[in-house]
């Protein structure tokens, strides 16, 4: 309660002049405390003595537990209350304290870290907090993230439904078609298990009602490996052979469980520092790290670097001011593992497919390991019934000369005739970027080396050998190009694709595209050109050009823009269309947008109109569009629906992992995470997308606050949900009416600091400074006991509140009460 009563009170009065009863007993020692004793909260806040407190490390939470605090005597003979831990407890917290420090300890061993430079805390006992903040080279990272994942959340019980329905009405030269369409995705969390549907509802005229169901599946994480298990109807993994359905169970690595500086591939940056020096790392003109490494040889994973490549530019400066600098090579591309690191895919089940091979029992395993800082090995096996295939491959980081990964697969298939054949293929992707021109290359080839390879679907549909009429892959050649342009204010962009097959034709693709952005003006131009497929070689080719441009526009308050686009191909067919979109609403919770169109061959003139609304339940929409023969109107909803042991609410829309906002007893109470949410009658609300694994946040707007609620921390954060969980940010609402008393007694007596003030419904309070009572009460008026001590003499006086005699102040009644005293 007290930061929002620091809000609101007058301005001699702070939140500093109050103290929560709870101060006058000290946890697990049995001991109470009188107001004559509190003298130590003029400088410490608060006395010695046990108390439950949650234990943060540079904001990671730690533990909660009970912490014994103690008076111990730091810089300038100040005496500061600081945690009782030996230094074996803060090494199990993962403190490290350097050799060349002398650690002082009090008689029972506490270390005392008041005397200690750069390393300070905090006694937060309102929150129940305590935060210690300590130089990054002395923190055990290892320790401090398994300490951190102790903190992991699976989250509550809880109960979803997404849903999404669509209504199509067509007309086409008098004729009038109407069809629904429905998908509904349903997710029931217990623990750390969840259970998730996915069912399709499809209704037309001529075909009636139709149900599907898409998959059933069940899933966890295994925190201490970092894996994820699944079954149900599942995918195998498609890193190194093609990935399939099948009814069955999965076992693999799930990288978002990993710290953010191990999730992806960097060499480590190894060196000597002669002395305290900062170590920078430049890539590609940014700085992208910078940290203070302690004299002697040192080692850094822990940076993030640019996905496209680039060589890392390293600069150690010295305590002296001496620099040294030296340039790690760096190329990334796909499979690449940091040195020693290890992830897999274990898949076992029935191919899930319509084809003839539906049904199959088949397994599949892939593994990856960072051999070296540059060389990463992988590897992997797929058996099935009549199939068996097996694959080894490398991904090298070769420094300036790019990165490649290449591997080869060998396939023995037993088709229905019984003949056996068997082949190989060869894949080979290059990455590259060029600093010079700061191009970024893609090239990639897959080839198969000989008819007899066949991938597991392929052979799965095959009834026997039929060497003339195959229509499978044979070769494959892709080639991305990125090149910024004009100061990287554009881009421009080439992808070719090139199709041999196995009879012999071949299909190409080219494509190429610039696009810029220019004071908000948007502009680009796009080529494309195919020919062939692979069923026969065709002579003709299909090219198209198109142009657009997007130009902000101005009305009111809401954002407008107005586009064009122009597209042209060798056919002689022209289309033409221009539109205006923009949103609406307090938040931009609308959207909408206007076309018109036109093709000088066949339709002619088209058009259409659209709109949506996200309300604070489900996102609607609604739209029509024409054109010479066609008129066709939709409109759709869709949302979710949650149910918790708090109750049931409505959502716009649902992410995989989420939080539940809870004020009980406050309604309309908005939530900062989110675009127009607030909680319902039941102090309830939902916030999508949190991010799993990953410290979250969640604030809510004092503002909207009703004036009889309060709350003791408008902030509920550090909350690190697993994945599909929904975490409960639980903000501990009190309501009634809240009270601030000047208080007085007959004889002008001072009532001092901590007096105790006893009532009924409300908590026992204390009197801070100023003769001010401050307290949050259930009833309108009551009766009020105020005991204090003086001189070892007891002494209380008693009197009466009454809210109807004052006009409350943003919801706080202030009133002068007199206080008629006594000796006891």
């Amino acid at each position: 309660m007290i930061p929002v009563c620091a809000a609101v009170l007058p301005r001699h009065v702070t939140a500093a002049d109050y103290y929560p009863p709870g101060l006058l007993n000290i946890a697990g020692s049995g001991q109470t405390m009188t107001n004559e004793e509190l003298s130590v909260f003029r400088d410490n806040d608060v006395a010695e003595g046990n108390y439950d407190v949650t234990l943060f490390i540079n904001k990671v939470k730690i533990t909660r537990m009970a912490v014994p605090f103690v008076l111990m005597t730091g810089k300038e003979d100040k005496e500061t209350l600081q945690p009782c831990f030996t230094e074996a407890q803060w090494h199990a917290f993962g403190i490290i304290f350097p050799d060349n420090t002398a650690v002082q300890t009090t008689q029972d061993g506490c270390v005392n870290l008041s005397g200690m430079d750069f390393i300070s805390g905090d006694l937060d006992l309102n929150n129940q907090i305590y935060s210690l903040t300590v130089p990054q080279s002395q923190l055990n990272q290892d320790k401090i993230r398994s300490l951190e994942e102790k903190n992991w959340d699976n989250g509550i019980p809880a109960a979803f439904v997404n849903y999404n329905f669509s209504a199509f009405n067509q007309r086409n030269r008098g004729n009038t078609q109407d069809s629904y369409y429905g998908n509904i995705r349903t997710r029931v969390n217990i623990g750390a298990w969840r259970y998730k549907n996915y069912t399709v509802w499809t209704h037309n005229q001529s075909g009636g009602d139709k149900w599907n169901t898409i998959s059933n599946t069940i899933s966890r994480n295994i925190n201490p490996i970092k894996s994820e298990i699944a079954a149900g109807n599942l995918y195998t993994s498609s890193q190194l052979f093609d990935g399939v359905k099948i009814r069955g169970v999965n076992l693999k690595t799930d990288r978002i469980m990993e710290p953010a500086d191990n999730r992806s591939y960097v060499p480590v940056i190894s060196g000597m520092a002669n002395s305290e020096a900062v170590v920078s790392i430049v890539q590609n003109g940014e700085t992208i790290f910078r940290q203070t490494v302690p004299a002697g040889p040192f080692s850094i994973t822990q940076y993030y670097p640019m996905s496209n490549g680039g060589n890392l530019y390293v600069t150690v400066k010295e305590t002296d001011g001496a620099e040294n600098q030296f340039i790690v090579p760096f190329s990334t591309i796909a499979n690449l593992e940091r040195k020693g690191g290890f992830r897999y895919a274990v898949s076992a089940g029935q191919y899930d497919s319509s084809n003839d091979g539906d049904g199959k029992f088949l397994s599949q395993a892939e593994a990856f390991y960072g051999a070296t800082d540059y060389i990463t090995l992988y590897g992997g096996t797929f058996i099935a019934a009549d199939y068996h295939s097996a694959g080894l491959g490398t991904a090298l980081n070769m420094g300036t000369a790019g990165a490649v990964t290449t591997d080869i697969l060998h396939a023995r298939t037993r088709l229905n005739d019984e003949k056996t054949i068997s082949g190989n293929a060869f894949r080979i992707n290059y990455a590259k970027r060029i600093e010079s021109t700061n191009t970024s290359l893609t090239l990639a080839g897959y080839r198969h080396f000989d008819t007899g390879f066949y991938r597991f679907e392929d052979a799965a549909a095959r009834k026997e050998y039929q060497p003339d009429q195959q229509l499978k892959l044979k070769n494959e050649y892709t080639l991305t190009l990125n090149q910024p342009v004009f100061s990287d204010r554009a881009t421009l962009n080439l992808t070719s694709v090139i199709y041999q097959y196995g009879n012999g034709q071949t299909s190409r693709s080219y494509n190429a595209g610039f696009n810029s952005d220019f004071s908000g003006i948007s502009y680009g131009v796009y080529y494309t050109y195919s020919q062939g497929n692979q069923f026969q070689e065709q002579t003709k080719n299909n090219q198209s050009l198109s142009i657009n441009l997007s130009v902000p526009l101005s009305f009111g308050d809401y954002p407008v823009r107005a586009a064009y686009n122009l597209s042209t191909d060798n056919n002689h067919q022209t289309q033409q269309t221009a539109r205006l979109n923009g949103n609406f609403g307090e938040h931009s919770q609308g959207s909408w947008d206007i076309y018109q169109g036109y093709t000088n061959q066949g339709s002619g003139y088209s058009g259409g109109i659209s709109s949506s609304y996200q309300s604070s339940y489900a996102v609607m929409n609604a739209g029509y569009s024409y054109s010479q023969d066609n008129k066709n109107l939709s409109y759709g909803i869709s949302g979710a629906l949650v149910a918790t042991q708090y109750g049931m609410l409505a959502a716009p829309d649902l992410q995989e992992t989420n939080a539940l906002v809870l004020t009980k007893d406050a309604a309309g109470v908005g939530v900062i995470n989110g675009r127009a949410i607030k909680t319902n009658h039941a102090g309830l609300a939902l916030v999508s997308g949190m991010t799993p694994y990953r410290k979250n946040n969640i604030s809510i707007d004092t503002r909207t606050l009703p004036d009889d609620v309060e709350i003791e921390n408008n902030i509920s954060g550090n909350m690190i949900p697993t994945k599909g969980a929904l975490i409960l940010a639980d903000f501990n609402t009190k309501k009634g009416y809240k009270l601030l008393l000047r208080l007085k007694t007959a004889d002008d007596r001072e009532i001092p600091l901590g007096a105790e003030a006893v009532m009924t419904g409300a908590e026992t309070q204390l009197v801070s400074g100023f003769n001010n009572l401050y307290f949050l009460t259930e009833q309108p008026a009551g009766e009020i006991r105020i005991n204090w001590k003086q001189d070892g003499a007891a002494h209380t006086c008693s009197l009466h509140y009454d809210t109807a005699h004052t006009v409350p102040v943003n919801g706080l009644y202030i009133a002068d009460a007199d206080c008629r005293t006594g000796s006891q």
